[in-house]
């Protein structure tokens, strides 16, 4: 039976699922996986979708699912985008549902944890399909529900998960309008949600820098080439591109080497070293400079200890931009579910998301909902790709009422 008051029906149900949706959010947060590697997570959502009705349940980008919800009335589709995958990071929370899972990454055994709120995102849409689809005859349009893998970054040579979605034509049959992004964030209460209009995240390059040097005795040095001594040459001066070489005025950048290793043995100059990094920038100039001039510097380096450099470049994240008329739409549903007072303004992030692939194709808009938990300051909420961070459950039903409220409103927006 659809309620006379729509709204208020949404809240209803929203709270009918609210103790179904922790139990979910409890078993994702105990089963992550990795990038590409989220066939458990994906048949667990699948499980939970094919229980409603009215949905079409697609397989897409290796592990994830696209959902569509063809509404009673014509109009519109909007997207919503929820990530699915974990992180290379050994839990340190204390909860009695902790991830215990380890696996190898890059050659090293690590734990796996959802340190990033990915399980609360799917936790909050699989409560929105269960909602809209009990109000399927009221919809003035469609709904595409899209459970993203490989968020964080694919293994070398595959593209990341967003871009692998479009090209297997996640915004197409049926066409999408306008996407919804949502991410947990540990600097707000749940019940608090941080919107922007315009820029959000910088881009994100992913650079890889071998060092190829001449193995000697370490007793010895003279006899060889030393790749680490000049990788940290190249470490060292990476940092004056920042301070001297891009324009800080039109936004800010980072350089951060993540890892930096070669060798195996104290006493043993190995021939090559390798280090990885991530450079973000929230202007395309300053981004160009970097990208060409630190493959610049790292040959230049190399070649004054005399060793040779290879560049390789990675995955690439565009800025993500959200949509201004879609921001300024929205910004009311927002004010009206969270009110006012809660709706808070952040600054553009050196961040980055790969939500940004979709709004490049059509209008995005991406937002945050506080999952601090209640019982802390927010001083000691961990952040996101922290070993302590944790998510307050009690924001997984507001963000599943945001979400509903905000997809119905763009359909009779969009109309």
């Amino acid at each position: 039976m659809i309620p006379v008051d729509l709204y208020n029906g949404i809240d209803q149900m929203a709270s009918d699922f609210a103790s179904c949706q922790i139990k979910i959010f409890r078993w994702l947060h105990q089963h992550p996986e990795l990038a590409y590697q989220e066939f458990e997570t994906s048949h667990y959502i699948r499980k939970h979708l094919e229980k409603l009705p009215g949905l079409e349940i697609h397989s897409i980008a290796r592990t994830g699912i696209k959902a569509v919800l063809h509404g009673g009335k014509p109009g519109p589709t909007v997207a919503i985008r929820a990530d699915i995958d974990a992180l290379p990071i050994q839990e340190d929370t204390g909860l009695e549902y902790a991830s215990c899972v380890k696996t190898d990454y890059n050659g090293q055994e690590t734990g796996v944890a959802h340190a990033c709120g990915h399980d609360a995102s799917t936790a909050a849409a699989i409560g929105t399909a269960s909602v809209l689809s009990q109000l399927q005859s009221e919809l003035p349009g469609n709904v595409v529900f899209l459970f993203q893998p490989a968020e964080e970054g694919a293994p070398n040579g595959a593209d990341g998960g967003a871009l692998r979605m479009i090209g297997e034509g996640a915004l197409q049959d049926p066409e999408v309008q306008a996407i919804f992004g949502f991410h947990a964030n540990s600097t707000c209460y749940p019940g608090q949600v941080m919107i922007r209009e315009g820029p959000t995240h910088a881009s994100q390059d992913s650079i890889f820098i071998r060092i190829w040097g001449e193995q000697a005795h370490g007793s010895q040095p003279w006899s060889g080439k030393d790749p680490i001594v000049a990788g940290a040459s190249l470490i060292n001066s990476l940092q004056t591109l920042i301070s001297r070489e891009v324009d800080l005025q039109k936004g800010a950048a980072v350089i951060t080497v993540g890892y930096f290793w070669g060798g195996i043995k104290v006493n043993i100059i190995p021939e090559g070293a390798e280090m990885g990094l991530t450079v973000r920038s929230l202007d395309k100039d300053n981004r160009e400079i970097l990208i060409t001039r630190i493959k610049e510097l790292a040959e230049m380096k190399a070649e004054m200890h005399g060793c040779q450099a290879e560049v390789i470049y990675g995955q690439h994240y565009p800025m993500n931009i959200n949509n201004l008329e879609l921001y300024h739409e929205m910004l009311p549903t927002v004010e009206r579910v969270a009110r006012a007072k809660n709706v808070l303004y952040y600054l553009s992030s050196t961040k980055s998301e790969d939500f940004s692939h979709f709004s490049r194709e059509i209008p995005g808009l991406y937002m945050y909902y506080g999952v601090a938990p209640c019982e802390l300051p927010l001083s000691e909420a961990k952040p996101t790709h922290h070993p302590g961070f944790m998510v307050d459950t009690t924001a997984l039903k507001f963000t599943t009422r945001l979400e509903c409220n905000l997809i119905y409103d763009a359909l009779k927006m969009l109309k």
